[in-house]
């Protein structure tokens, strides 16, 4: 004891870890960490097998990382050291001006996007009788180069679209969604914690397509609007910048008849109770699903004894985009090539559509691999 006295700051640091390991243990698992909006790993239960076969190591190693006691005050205090420290980037996200967070983007796979782009040629060689939109959405950054910091030396996704749009037959529609959002930059029209656009850019990327279309677009006036507060979307569960500055996310309440999610029938354009959780974004149409469709008597060009009906294949930001489009069509069909349960020719041999619109972010285009099942 003499000999342990003369060390005291030893002593004491093995009583931290000792009062630490029983108050780890006492704590009770987490499934899930709102702050960083993920789903937290379990204790994987131990057998001789995974063991030898070291599947148990890592899995528990995952676990005892996700399940730290007080995992997520020492997140917040690294943060904030390292914010003290002048750190601008954390795990791939910069911190612009004005609140804005953006993904550090200085690489991208030009073969993917050349591969990508070649199976949208396929599909629209394979079907020549479908009238095709696409319109690829530039990201935050490049609308608000401004507020990106010195030097990050981002991808020109302009030039690369252009080069896209480039490849694409003289039959294909493309749409300018660059210029559209730059004419209005000064509005909400990203998010700053998230990857998404907001629904007011959506709107004026949907008032492009039907510009493009001479049709005239709803009102954003004439519908009802609601906003909800404190939303941290994914930049901030992947950065946990301390004094991160919230988003708004709004809805509009666009009247339908039905709406079917691969087949089921929900209640709503939004699936209502995600708006009072952390990933408040994916209430828009339920999440990402494979065949969402959307029915209602909204069609301004509805014409008697006709159902006309479009095709929008998307990612996520076409989410709180497509329902817009009931104000055009009579059904608006809605695929997520990631989650669709048919091949794309079963789907298209059963119903006939009079517009197909591709709709894809930058981001998303040039590395997603699903756009291959365009072919089958």
């Amino acid at each position: 004891m003499k000999k342990i006295l003369k060390y005291p700051f030893v002593f004491l640091f093995f009583l931290f870890l000792l009062g630490y390991m029983i108050f780890d243990i006492s704590v009770s698992n987490k499934e899930v960490s709102d702050l960083e909006n993920k789903k937290l790993e379990q204790r994987p239960v131990f057998t001789l097998s995974s063991f030898y076969h070291n599947k148990f190591s890592p899995k528990y190693e995952s676990y005892i990382n996700d399940q730290f006691v007080l995992r997520d005050q020492w997140i917040s205090l690294k943060s904030r050291l390292e914010s003290m420290l002048g750190k601008i980037e954390n795990n791939g996200i910069m911190y612009g001006k004005d609140g804005f967070m953006f993904q550090h983007y200085s690489t991208v796979d030009l073969e993917r996007i050349h591969t990508n782009t070649e199976f949208v040629n396929e599909f629209i060689e394979k079907y020549p009788h479908l009238s095709v939109t696409m319109g690829i959405i530039p990201n935050a950054y490049t609308i608000y180069p401004e507020k990106v910091p010195k030097g990050a030396g981002q991808v020109d996704q302009v030039e690369l679209i252009e080069k896209i749009y480039g490849q694409l037959p003289s039959s294909v529609q493309t749409l300018d969604l660059f210029t559209s959002l730059q004419e209005r930059k000064d509005e909400y029209l990203f998010y700053r914690t998230d990857h998404h656009w907001t629904t007011l850019g959506a709107y004026y990327g949907y008032s492009k397509f039907c510009a493009e279309k001479g049709w005239a677009p709803v009102e954003l006036d004439t519908i009802s609007k609601t906003e909800i507060g404190n939303f941290y979307g994914t930049y901030f569960s992947k950065s946990k910048l301390y004094n991160a500055v919230p988003d708004t996310i709004s809805y509009y309440d666009i009247p339908i008849t039905k709406i079917t999610i691969d087949d089921k029938e929900v209640n709503g354009l939004y699936d209502l109770e995600k708006f009072q959780e952390r990933d408040k974004y994916a209430a828009f149409l339920w999440g990402n699903h494979g065949i969402t469709v959307i029915k209602s008597e909204n069609n301004f060009r509805k014409e008697k004894g006709e159902t006309s009906r479009i095709l929008i294949i998307k990612d996520s930001y076409g989410n709180c985009f497509s329902p817009f489009l009931t104000y055009q069509y009579d059904e608006v069909y809605i695929v997520d090539l990631r989650a669709i349960p048919v091949k794309m020719s079963e789907f298209l041999d059963e119903i006939d559509f009079d517009d197909v619109l591709i709709l894809y972010n930058f981001m998303n285009f040039a590395t997603d691999t699903n756009l291959a099942k365009l072919r089958y």
